[in-house]
């Protein structure tokens, strides 16, 4: 609202509409031991199409040892078709998704796992 000098007033409505927020974090370890705390690992955030992820984890050799294009499964620390769990070690990860206004994202880091 806006007044001037001689008392007029006046104002101007606009709506503004805001998308929703893009965030994303991938944490650098996780132990996957089962006392039920850091037992798995997944990337984080916000402003994510479900419908569009893709992750992927290798070796360092670079043997895809797991991968999911669903965005609630997380990796457990064991190769995929395995039982046991990986050896300490640090493993790249690769995520793929899209944020909901159709923009492609890809982010590589790197995870260790701790026992």
């Amino acid at each position: 609202m806006a007044a001037t000098v001689n008392g007029c007033v006046d104002s101007v409505t606009y709506c503004l509409v805001i998308g929703p927020d893009f965030t994303f974090y991938a944490p650098n370890a996780f132990t996957p031991d089962g006392d039920g705390n850091n037992d798995d690992w997944y990337p984080q955030g916000t402003g994510w199409d479900p419908d569009e992820f893709e992750m992927y984890v290798f070796d360092r050799w670079g043997n895809m040892i797991f991968f999911t294009d669903n965005i609630n499964k997380h990796w457990d620390g064991r190769v995929m078709g395995h039982e046991e769990i990986v050896q300490e070690d640090v493993y790249v990860w690769k995520v793929v998704l899209k944020d909901f206004k159709g923009g492609k994202h890809q982010y590589v880091g790197h995870v260790s796992v701790i026992k």
